[in-house]
């Protein structure tokens, strides 16, 4: 339920302590972030515009790097890149800084204050960064001198330039020298070697690199050659030798009839002679053939011819395996002979073989100097040629200016980010402090509204305003206890007993359950009594309540005013029943409301219907929650507060002695 301050009517009614708790709430929060938030920004606002301004001035320059031998075709970018790098380190080194410290020194343009060694605080403010993918390079230089910062970016930029024009002449001239002397060396070591491999050709009778030239190689070779070729004549003999034995064996025709021309004319006559033998068969009968001499003849003719064939056929066989057995051995003495001679000149081709070989290590020794050679004169040539095209370039692309406006810091963003921070910072300190601040969890508490009837008024005509029976729907932590009326307590208290008639009234005057279970007699005074715990205080009584405190036992025998009959004080418990059952005797409605806390409820409220001021409210029955005071605010007058000492703090009831008598 929403804690509003709408319920207050009029100009002139107080705030209630809820409110008031919450205004002091707020400005604590706000004393709080403004502090916080004050004090940082005073300070972090301070720090931003007390720096002091740094300018920069910049120039960008074109560096052609020095070549003291021209780079090959084959060059990477990688390795042409190093000697841009090396001069963009070299543009700010301390020997061209200190050149530059002595010209503007010279020219009165170096001011004091720069320390002891003025070239290292120069050198501080200078910063070269190279373009990627060309040969620029940004020479800049930061600092608080304003006019010396363009002067010092050129003056560097001029002595560099002098410095790298006086670098080149001296390494050019170191390099030309340093090559002429290498020519020369490589030039003796040459003929001195072109010497050695003659000597050492002539002396082993070598005529040429190639092997087929030299004499003995060429001879080895030849017997090689030859062998091979008499082995294969060996093998193709065998072959043949075993051929013929084979066809001898098998009864096969060695030679054929076109290698001999009388076996092909024999052979040639006997097919004739067969054909007209044929041609008679064909005409004649056997029984005339037989008696025929023309075919007697043909007959005897064919085998004549057969015969003289056979014979020659086996002379010719005879001859052929005579012709391939001396042929194989004829093969075999060459190759044997071409073998022995190979054998013999062995020693002395191996010998050959290796001067050979040294002859031809020395001989590409002596190439490996003539193409080292070779290299160093074309290098010497280019140098010598190109000479002006390597000349190193520095070309100023712009030169620095004064600067007009600080680079750092930026006033404006730091400002704007002091004081975003300054904020954060105050929003976190209030939260902070409020982390610590923070109350104890109050129960939901039902505010009267302007549209709403006050439920614990005692008008009944207000409560029955309620509706549909609201104040009975609400939590019984939120419910208020009863309020109980002038009669109502009179009847109370004549029905009591005399300790439950002391207790009503000691609640009654304030206190609670508690507070009245651990009096005792030494708090009591002349017209007084004090009271000890968590909310200690000191309360003037009169009326009924001093006159039974006066005679009570207790206050004689030193024991607590109220106690039982072993003589032990009586607990809250005990209280609370002496409460219920004084209620049930006076034969009140709804006795089961009447508790110990309806009692200091009935209390507070006269006191507040009276417009006595909250804080002495609480010098009389302790500290209220902040949910009690917003009730009991809702009861208050309009009237202005009045003080302790102008109000009425006894109940009527409690007067005099007719009340409790009857």
């Amino acid at each position: 339920m929403h804690t509003s301050a709408s319920y207050l009517e009029g100009a002139g009614r107080r705030e209630p302590p809820a409110q008031w708790q919450a205004y002091l709430g707020n400005r604590r929060r706000l004393l709080v972030f403004s502090g916080v938030f004050l004090v940082s920004c005073t300070v972090t606002l301070a720090y931003t515009f007390l720096r002091p301004a740094e300018y920069r001035a910049a120039a960008r320059l074109q560096i052609t790097p020095p070549s003291v031998v021209p780079p090959s075709d084959e060059a990477g970018g990688g390795e042409n890149s190093l000697p841009f790098l090396t001069e963009i380190q070299v543009l700010t080194s301390r020997p061209i800084v200190e050149k530059a410290a002595a010209r503007l020194r010279t020219g009165g343009y170096l001011p004091n204050g720069l320390g002891a060694e003025p070239a290292d605080t120069l050198q501080g403010m200078l910063s070269a960064t190279p373009i990627e993918g060309t040969q620029l390079v940004q020479l800049q230089a930061d600092g608080e001198q304003r006019e010396l910062l363009p002067r010092l970016v050129n003056t560097v930029a001029e002595v560099y330039r002098e410095n790298l024009a006086s670098a080149y002449q001296s390494t050019s001239a170191n390099a030309r020298d340093q090559l002429r002397e290498e020519v020369r060396t490589l030039g003796e070591k040459v003929a001195a070697k072109r010497e050695a491999v003659d000597a050492f050709r002539t002396r082993f009778d070598i005529v040429s690199m190639e092997r087929d030239e030299n004499q003995v190689l060429a001879k080895v070779k030849g017997l090689a050659a030859s062998l091979n070729d008499a082995n294969d004549r060996v093998a193709s003999a065998e072959g043949r030798l075993q051929a013929l034995k084979n066809s001898i064996a098998t009864g096969q025709a060695v030679v054929r009839s076109r290698d001999d021309p009388t076996i092909a004319d024999m052979e040639q006559r006997a097919s004739q002679v067969r054909e007209d033998l044929r041609d008679i068969q064909r005409r004649f009968t056997e029984e005339y053939l037989a008696l025929d001499p023309q075919a007697k003849s043909l007959r005897n003719r064919l085998e004549d011819l057969q015969q003289q064939i056979k014979g020659r056929r086996e002379s010719s066989q005879k001859a052929s395996l005579t012709e391939a057995q001396e042929e194989l051995a004829s093969a075999r003495e060459a190759a044997s002979r071409l073998q022995q001679q190979l054998g013999a000149d062995k020693q002395s081709v191996q010998a050959f073989t290796a001067r050979f070989n040294e002859y031809k290590a020395q001989s590409e020794e002596l190439g490996q100097l003539e193409g080292v050679q070779r290299a160093a004169q074309e290098r010497l040539a280019k140098l010598e040629a190109s000479e002006r095209a390597r000349t190193p370039q520095l070309q100023i692309i712009e030169r620095a200016t004064t600067p007009q406006a600080p680079t750092r810091p930026l006033y404006a963003r730091d400002a704007a980010i002091s004081v975003a921070g300054s904020l954060l910072l105050g929003l976190f300190a209030m939260w902070l402090v409020e982390l610590f601040n923070r109350s104890e969890p109050q129960s939901a508490l039902l505010v009267p509204q302007p549209w709403m009837p006050l439920p614990f008024a005692r008008d009944p005509g207000l409560r029955a305003a309620l509706p549909g029976a609201g104040l009975a729907r609400l939590p019984a932590a939120m419910a208020p206890p009863r309020e109980l009326t002038d009669a109502e307590i009179a009847a109370l208290l004549r029905s009591a007993s005399d300790d439950a008639r002391l207790a009503l009234m000691l609640m009654l005057s304030g206190l609670s359950t508690a507070e009245v279970s651990a009096l005792r007699s030494e708090h009591l005074g002349a017209g007084t009594i004090r009271i000890a715990g968590a909310a200690p205080r000191t309360l003037s009584i009169g009326g009924l309540l001093s006159d039974m405190l006066a005679a009570s036992e207790a206050t004689q025998a030193g024991m607590p005013l109220l106690h039982s009959l072993a003589g032990t004080a009586l607990t809250e418990d005990d209280l609370d029943a002496l409460v219920t059952c004084s209620a049930y005797d006076a034969g009140l409605e709804r006795a089961d409301e009447i508790v110990p806390r309806a009692l200091r409820h009935t209390y507070v409220t006269f006191l507040v219907r009276q417009g006595m001021r909250f804080a002495d409210i609480a010098q009389i029955v302790g500290r209220l929650p902040a949910e009690e005071l917003a009730v009991y605010a809702a009861l208050a007058t309009p009237a202005p507060r009045i003080a302790l000492e102008h109000a009425e703090t006894i109940l009527p009831a409690l007067r005099n002695k007719r009340t409790a008598s009857g």
